[in-house]
């Protein structure tokens, strides 16, 4: 027990500075908490056990108590986080309105829409508010594309080549070639060795299908 715990505070020691930051450095939204999305962000490699190993009270999210307690950065200390932090509406708003237009959203994410513009602009004032561009509905939106343009999301019927209405392994390994069986179970939500529409289009699956494409 003793020498565990000298390793566990020898680790939060060398943990790097960014994992010492508070829940600030990767809050994007400004609601005091950080999302799955949120910390994936910035630290790519963080896995689904390591952010419920810091979600102490299972509530879905990270908040500054969470994530600055010694296990977290423990954990934190082990991913690699993304230089500089998490960047937030600021760097999508080039003009410096404080809102992100279609067009600076579309250079950030390019292959996005105009009918997912749309349905990001909650309130249909034809600009992103922070509020507006880091809601659940909007962060799925968002995730379907990477940095470079490509569709991080297909369809399921491109992936469920027998017909079954589900997919497999295999068939999504088909597609996102480095998809592991860990990956796979947990997008599988429900453990049924499939996965479902709504398995497929969760916020969580598309952060694990980003890391693979």
């Amino acid at each position: 027990m003793k020498t565990f715990a000298l390793a566990l505070a020898t680790t939060a020691l060398t943990a790097t500075a960014a994992a010492a930051a508070g829940i600030g450095s990767v809050d994007t939204n400004g609601d005091n908490f950080a999302s799955r999305a949120e910390l994936t962000a910035a630290y790519p490699t963080l896995t689904a056990s390591d952010f419920n190993a810091i979600d102490l009270n299972d509530d879905r999210r990270i908040s500054n108590v969470e994530i600055t307690a010694p296990a977290a950065q423990v954990v934190l200390g082990r991913s690699v986080a993304v230089e500089g932090g998490v960047q937030g509406l600021a760097a999508l708003d080039t003009d410096g309105s404080g809102f992100v237009s279609e067009a600076e959203l579309v250079a950030a994410y390019p292959g996005l829409t105009a009918s997912d513009f749309s349905d990001i602009d909650a309130n249909d004032d034809n600009r992103i508010s922070a509020l507006e561009l880091y809601g659940a509905e909007a962060q799925v939106i968002v995730s379907r594309y990477d940095a470079g343009g490509s569709n991080v999301l297909v369809s399921l019927s491109d992936v469920d080549t027998d017909g079954s209405g589900f997919a497999s392994l295999g068939e999504l390994a088909a597609t996102y070639r480095n998809l592991s069986a860990i990956d796979f179970n947990e997008i599988d939500t429900n453990n049924d060795n499939r996965v479902s529409f709504d398995e497929l289009y969760d916020a969580d699956a598309l952060v694990v299908l980003g890391k693979n494409l």
